[in-house]
């Protein structure tokens, strides 16, 4: 993708808060560091982590994206590690979690303040080992995923009020990508009129 035209990867405009952006992703993206990118709701988060993906060696595999705050507190462990047949009632077969799903490709989490402070816990491990467990097994099981996480959030603000693992905040911010809300993008705002009129058109 040319970083002089209007359009980087998956994202749009020309302003210099985007050309940042547009920067740090082609440095970040052919490597395997775990990303936080921080901006506020609707700013394009998702768009960042996917584009990320688009350009990583891990494009031809899995994008997985998967909202924190949309998953209710108690089904979460499972959604994102699977769990394994009888370990609960209901689950009547094997189910693979997201973080299979995503293996050898990229999972996003969105809005990572939103997770309960005890799956942070248990993601901290698996970030640093490489290793879970379905729930309701006994088996490590190994994954090879890139994470993309994001929060709408100031990090060290939500880390105060006990939103955020100081240590899983560390651990995810490797490379972190700070994300301009469009009323400071300038013309952008047009030029993603234009792009939305063509496209609806």
């Amino acid at each position: 993708p040319e970083m002089d035209s209007d359009r980087f990867a998956l994202l749009y405009g020309r302003s210099d808060g985007m050309r940042e952006v547009y920067s740090l992703i082609d440095k970040v993206a052919p490597t395997d560091a775990t990303v936080f990118v921080v901006g506020e709701s609707g700013c394009g988060k998702e768009l960042v982590a996917h584009s990320i993906h688009r350009l990583s060696l891990r494009a031809t595999e899995c994008f997985v994206p998967v909202n924190c705050g949309a998953i209710p507190a108690n089904l979460i462990e499972a959604e994102l590690f699977g769990f394994e047949k009888g370990a609960f009632t209901g689950a009547s077969r094997v189910h693979k979690g997201l973080f299979e799903r995503a293996h050898g490709g990229t999972l996003f989490l969105d809005e990572i303040t939103e997770m309960a402070p005890e799956m942070q816990v248990r993601l901290l491990r698996v970030l640093e080992s490489g290793m879970f467990n379905r729930v309701g097994g006994h088996e490590e099981i190994p994954v090879d995923v890139r994470v993309v996480a994001s929060t709408n959030r100031d990090p060290m603000q939500a880390v105060d009020d006990g939103h955020l693992r100081e240590d899983l905040m560390y651990r995810l911010a490797v490379f972190p990508i700070a994300l301009p809300p469009l009323r400071t993008r300038g013309d952008d705002i047009l030029l993603l009129a234009r792009h939305f009129l063509a496209e609806f058109n």
